[in-house]
């Protein structure tokens, strides 16, 4: 059964951890293994050095980078960051000689089971006591590495500012964790600790090097580079599918397998994106091979499972066409954001972004090649038009002036906190730009203001648990208030807005948003 190991603590360790981490140098520890070892070969536990994400970060910093890295093609964002991970412990990694090398699997559709080789933030709190992530264990048969939700994550690349978590660094420590490695008390506490260090230094930045004790573990696990590990240089030929690659190098056996990047949402059993049994030539130094249909931008390696060997992860933009964007459904929405809009195209990948004016929208499903559902940003105004563009690495597309942002519809949300008693609930009431508003919490029940013709939520405005707060309506049509949870545990209660749309008696009143309070 596997079990869920905490392996990195938070920004803040503990009095007794930095009372480890700043022994004497030669009193230092090392490289710690935790047992196993991820293997290469095509029985037993078979191939384990895939590498998968589920893009679920809810940050806007942990996917705001979208600069195209052509040494990691088909990946931006929070992937990008985390492949960069991966490939820090790699046999081809400038300056660092290692017998090991991730294979790049893409898009994951969730996270999978404990040993399904992904990456993924948990949806829940993991509980506190400044844990940023953990990876589940044993690796024998797989992994699975888990980054905690209470913490703002950042993809980079450069400095991370220092109220958020670098992910690239929290995830080669992870992966560290994936590939058989304990913690380390290597210079722990300093910006030249190894990676395998049990907390991170200032925003984990630091961590995206292997330091040498983390190289000296990894080499106990894996042995040195063998003289004949196959090697790749470069590509030739086509990365279209169903053409002629041409792949260079040396050590090349007689026979070997050539393996893709194939998108595969979960380690099934199977190892995808292989081809089987390709001869080479020129003595070891070229491969011929077909580029197989379910190959995509990623990485492609030489495989020889016979003897245990896999050349470094040469990067390949497979099928690179650059987007197009015909369609949006709905094409205007409120000024708000939110709302559900379909865009129709062509040559969508798994890793396109989507923004509006420049503001990056959520995705919320993707349709193949030809679809993609994002939820709407906030727009800069009421009766303005921006430019939608769908992103990828091999081009952006765009829709001049392709949606349009009207006037909100008069509401109130809970847009933070929970309703416990004794926390703090932020309520934003929505409308027209430039209006008043005002909102009021109160008992379940209605009442009818004969003033007004208004109908309200609760019994009477004598029993509002909360007294009406004025607001003013901004630029953007929104306007936000504070309520700190009253009442007894399990009532009903509701909060009720109303937005003045002209002067005078004309008021437009918003939904009734019910709550139950809990203790």
């Amino acid at each position: 059964m596997k079990t869920r190991t905490k392996r990195l603590l938070g920004l803040q360790a503990a009095a007794v951890v930095a009372a480890v981490i700043f022994v004497a140098p030669s009193t230092l520890i090392g490289f710690a293994l935790i047992g196993g070892s991820l293997g290469v070969g095509s029985g037993g536990n078979g191939y384990q050095r895939d590498v998968r994400v589920d893009n679920n970060f809810g940050d806007v910093s942990a996917n705001d980078n979208q600069t195209v890295n052509s040494s990691f093609p088909g990946a931006l964002g929070a992937p990008l960051a985390i492949w960069k991970s991966a490939k820090e412990w790699a046999s081809d990694t400038v300056g660092v000689q290692k017998n090991f090398d991730f294979d790049w699997q893409g898009s994951a559709t969730t996270a999978g089971s404990t040993n399904d080789n992904t990456v993924s933030e948990q949806p829940t709190s993991c509980g506190g006591g400044g844990v940023l992530a953990f990876t589940e264990t044993p690796i024998a048969d797989g992994w699975r590495m888990i980054l905690c939700p209470e913490w703002t994550w950042d993809d980079g690349p450069g400095t991370v500012p220092s109220n958020r978590i670098d992910i690239q660094g929290v995830c080669a420590h992870e992966l560290g964790h994936s590939l058989g490695l304990g913690h380390s008390n290597v210079g722990c506490g300093s910006s030249s600790q190894a990676i395998m260090c049990p907390a991170i230094f200032g925003t984990g930045t630091s961590a995206r090097t292997v330091k040498a004790d983390d190289i000296a573990g990894l080499n106990a696990i894996y042995g040195g580079i063998p003289a004949s590990k196959p090697l790749i240089t470069s590509l030739g030929g086509s990365t279209t599918q169903g053409q002629t690659l041409i792949i260079n190098g040396s050590n090349f056996a007689a026979t070997v397998n050539v393996k893709f990047t194939a998108g595969t949402a979960a380690n099934t059993g199977s190892i995808p994106g292989v081809v089987f049994s390709v001869p080479s030539a020129n003595g070891g130094t070229q491969v011929s091979v077909t580029v197989p249909a379910n190959a995509r931008p990623g990485n492609v390696f030489v495989w020889e499972p016979a003897l245990g060997l896999l050349s470094n992860g040469f990067p390949i933009a497979v099928g690179s066409q650059p987007p197009t964007l015909s369609m949006l459904a709905p094409n205007s929405g409120p000024l708000r954001g939110g709302n559900q809009v379909d865009l129709t195209g062509t040559n969508f990948s798994d890793v396109a972004t989507v923004t509006f004016g420049g503001v990056a929208a959520s995705v919320l499903t993707r349709t193949g090649s030809t679809g993609i559902t994002v939820f709407a940003p906030p727009g800069p105004g009421e009766n303005q038009a921006v430019d939608v563009q769908v992103s990828q690495p091999s081009g952006t597309a765009t829709l001049t002036g392709g949606y349009t942002y009207t006037a909100n519809p008069a509401e109130v949300a809970i847009t933070s906190g929970t309703t416990t008693i004794g926390t703090t609930v932020t309520f934003t009431v929505y409308g027209p730009v430039n209006k008043r508003a005002a909102l009021a919490v109160g008992p379940l029940g209605t009442f009818f203001h004969a003033g007004t013709g208004l109908t309200f939520c609760w019994h009477t405005p004598l029993r509002a648990r909360w007294n009406f707060n004025q607001l003013n309506l901004g630029a953007l049509g929104q306007a936000s208030v504070t309520w700190v949870v009253a009442g007894e545990a399990l009532e009903h209660v509701n909060a009720q807005g109303v937005v003045q749309i002209v002067a005078g008696s004309q008021f437009e009143q918003t939904n009734c948003l019910q709550m139950s309070l809990f203790p």
